[in-house]
């Protein structure tokens, strides 16, 4: 009998697997694409993280210059130092001097207190010669006047012709003591000086 298919023929078409699909290239390219695009925004998103924190980090300026003003009030500052230095020195030396005497010796006693008096006058001129800005022009007059008031008494003293009555106003010299050194604690402090160490 003759066929028209041979039976090698037929089992060989139908056991021949078939071919497999081969895939898009389209969809290979794209999900390059989208991995690469990933890569680099979280590159960039970890550069600015970083770049964050750094600039966060605090920095140490240098200290900015001091100001005209700033500048002025220490020169002013100096100054004052330059005539109360010495102004202090000579009083205490001119105090222990009218301590040492007030008891037993009258004439060296009113030396004492006369010598006080040129001091704090010369100390009073000095400190005027200094031009002060107006808020310390101010506190600079009212020492001048605490310090007449003051050596107003100490002439009075220098005058007595006991020592009973020269140290009658020893009280009233100490009170004037005590209100010039309150106009100097607050000029020294406009000055921005520590107060003065000792009244």
């Amino acid at each position: 009998m003759t066929t028209r298919y041979r039976s090698d023929d037929r089992i060989d078409a139908w056991d021949e697997p078939e071919p497999e699909p081969r895939g898009n290239p389209r969809v290979g390219f794209l999900i390059l694409a989208v991995s690469s695009t990933l890569a680099a925004v979280l590159l960039i998103g970890a550069g600015l993280y970083a770049l964050a924190h750094i600039t966060r980090a605090p920095v140490r300026l240098p200290a900015p210059p001091a100001t005209a003003a700033q500048r002025h009030l220490t020169a002013l500052a100096h100054s004052y130092l330059a005539i109360a230095g010495p102004s202090d020195k000579r009083l205490d030396a001119e105090e222990d001097a009218y301590a040492d005497n007030e008891k037993d010796h009258l004439a060296a006693a009113r030396a004492s207190l006369r010598q006080q008096v040129a001091t704090e006058r010369l100390f009073d001129r000095q400190l005027a010669a200094i031009t002060f800005p107006p808020a310390l022009e101010s506190t600079a007059h009212a020492l001048t006047v605490a310090n007449e008031r003051r050596f107003r008494v100490t002439l009075l003293q220098a005058r007595s012709a006991t020592l009973a009555r020269l140290r009658s106003l020893d009280a009233q010299r100490k009170a004037g003591d005590a209100a010039v050194e309150v106009e100097v604690r607050l000029l020294r402090e406009q000055l921005r000086l520590p107060p003065p160490s000792s009244s």
